[in-house]
């Protein structure tokens, strides 16, 4: 997949950029779901009441319809663009962290390696990994480490709702742990996005003022 004429830092900078203008454009579009999805709430907006006679039924009132046929797909479009938002943010996070953390050792990966299953990023098992004693010279270090615990939780506090996704689906099944596991994942694509950021910028730092071990083939 390598082109040899391209220098490794290249592609893999691209690769990580690429990944979150991914998570981005998954972010606006999770946005605008939600804006017109609003635009559609019933209790916001008071629909025209008139009424259309159609053959076979008494009548059908079209901009009830309208609202109601909007609601959904709006709806949908919502959860599907929160999926996707949140997967890729995550992949973005952990993708970036690889990354940097392999550079960091001396390494010169020429792209983000990640699995692919059912069009979306298979999730990684592992946590972020600890980069703080390998960035004590980057002023953003401190940030880092504290968007990698929030990240850190909240992925923990996700596994916790689908461990519970189906008790909770059941009628009048009330759990709280279920409850507060999902009120702690509902940012974590927001989370995990504002980690790949600053672990992109953290890479940058890194490539631009040669803080990485020097490779043998150099001479230096």
């Amino acid at each position: 997949m390598s082109n040899p004429t391209t220098a490794w830092f290249d592609t893999l900078t691209a690769s990580v950029q690429a990944l979150g203008a991914a998570s981005r454009e998954y972010r606006m579009a999770e946005r605008a779901a939600h804006n017109a999805l609003w635009n559609t709430d019933p209790t916001r907006l008071l629909p025209v009441n008139g009424a259309v006679s159609v053959p076979r039924r008494d009548s059908v009132r079209p901009h009830h319809d309208a609202l109601h046929q909007l609601r959904s797909l709006h709806t949908e479009m919502l959860q599907r663009t929160k999926t996707l938002y949140e997967n890729t943010a995550v992949a973005y996070a952990h993708g970036a962290a690889t990354a940097l953390h392999s550079v960091l050792l001396g390494e010169r990966p020429h792209y983000v390696e990640l699995r692919r299953r059912g069009g979306c990023y298979v999730r990684p098992t592992g946590a972020l990994p600890d980069l703080r004693p390998l960035l004590n010279e980057w002023a953003g270090n401190s940030r880092l480490a504290t968007l990698r615990e929030q990240v850190i939780e909240r992925e923990h506090a996700r596994a916790v709702v689908e461990d519970f996704e189906f008790f909770a689906d059941l009628a009048g099944c009330v759990i709280p742990e279920w409850s507060r596991a999902s009120e702690q994942a509902a940012d974590l694509a927001d989370r995990a996005h504002a980690y790949g950021e600053t672990a992109e910028s953290a890479l940058y730092f890194v490539l631009l003022t040669g803080r990485t071990p020097r490779d043998p083939e150099d001479g230096r």
